[in-house]
């Protein structure tokens, strides 16, 4: 980072904290108090820091990497950090990721610090800034999240020694809902209006509705690589994409990629959908697709581990397939995609700094910015 932009970023600390947090660029004036009324976090700025950190917090930093510009983060006392706020406008211009991640170091804190090494929610925008967090409130291992269409609620299961709980945390009021307990696997679809959820409990399948609190049986075909748009529910199933008619539950057609390969190597190991179900990527112990579910047309490639694919790692689709990004929250890989739906171009980058592990990113607010993972820069007034 240059030496001008570190200073006032550093000078511009208080008024914009959120703002040059985020990697934001904000002007600022040479302040004339004493370095003794300097606050903690202005003092520590004020020293020359190896890494070229700056202080967000008293005890949170982030550091501009050199090759990208992108900011990583190291946060060791995540209460102090900014939380998800609806109301700020600025947090959804760009789509964003929701993450896990256990924050706090093994060397930077305490082993009694048990809140800053348990599981979290936090997002981030696609762009690397804006990073934020979302929940806190359990305790437990995180086995899955979704965001709702409308970003105001957060699916949630986890799991501790009294099982598996899967809950709604409602980010406009903090309130929690508890949805079940029961251990399995977890899955979770939410209605395009966002009024009601389909969630797994109990090895069956429930409907719970927002604003009667009812929680009622169902007999939806859905999992975690689902989407409901336009009335049609898109689920990925392990041999290919079966479409509904959300109303009725009728089945209207479905997409297998045509293989005469035995059963076990067809079947998907890892699998996306896009926000609208037009594209789902999948890969097989052999090969990679990508479905087109509009046209029911799909494309394919071999896996060959010597080279990489034009396929790989699509772990997250934005929307129309745009922009894809692997599924980890630490280490990004990026992709922006050609006109033929394969990769085109890769952005990567390490964006945690402090703690175990940051996983299982998925998407929302995926439509801000028509889909683009980046801004598109506006020149010449065009």
């Amino acid at each position: 980072m240059k030496k001008s932009m570190k200073s006032a970023l550093k000078l511009s600390l208080l008024s914009t904290l959120l703002l040059v947090g985020c990697g934001q660029n904000e002007a600022s004036v040479e302040s004339n108090q004493p370095k003794e009324d300097l606050s903690i976090v202005e003092q520590k700025n004020a020293q020359e820091w190896e890494d070229g950190r700056i202080y967000i917090t008293e005890h949170n930093y982030i550091s501009y990497q050199n090759n990208n510009g992108k900011p990583k983060y190291y946060v060791y006392k995540a209460k102090e950090w900014p939380r998800e706020d609806l109301s700020n406008e600025s947090s959804y211009d760009l789509p964003r990721v929701v993450f896990r991640w256990d924050n706090g170091g093994r060397d930077s804190s305490p082993k009694d610090d048990y809140y800053e090494r348990k599981d979290k929610v936090w997002s981030i925008k696609t762009d690397g800034t804006d990073l934020r967090l979302v929940a806190d409130e359990f305790d437990g291992q995180i086995r899955l999240m979704r965001i709702s269409p409308n970003n105001r609620y957060l699916a949630l299961a986890y799991t501790n020694e009294q099982g598996m709980f899967k809950v709604i945390k409602d980010l406009k009021t903090g309130e929690y809902i508890e949805l079940g307990k029961s251990r399995g696997y977890p899955e979770f679809l939410w209605a395009e209006d966002s009024s009601y959820l389909y969630f797994t409990d109990q090895w069956k399948d429930w409907k719970y509705t927002l604003s009667s609190n009812k929680v009622e049986k169902t007999d939806a075909v859905y999992n975690e690589n689902s989407v409901i748009y336009n009335g049609r529910r898109y689920v990925t199933s392990e041999l290919g994409v079966g479409v509904y008619k959300e109303e009725t539950g009728e089945k209207l057609y479905s997409i297998v990629p045509d293989d005469k390969s035995e059963i076990n190597i067809r079947k998907f190991l890892k699998k996306s959908i896009s926000p609208t179900g037009r594209y789902v990527w999948a890969q097989t112990s052999e090969r990679r697709y990508l479905i087109d579910t509009y046209k029911k047309s799909f494309q394919s490639e071999v896996i060959d581990k010597s080279v990489p694919g034009n396929l790989e790692m699509l772990h997250i689709l934005g929307y129309e397939a745009k922009y894809a990004r692997s599924g980890g929250g630490a280490q990004i890989f990026q992709f922006k995609m050609d006109d033929d739906k394969k990769i085109g171009s890769e952005d990567k980058w390490l964006q945690i700094g402090s703690g175990h592990s940051a996983t299982d990113a998925s998407i929302y607010n995926s439509f801000a910015n028509d889909g683009n993972f980046f801004r598109i820069e506006v020149k010449n007034g065009k």
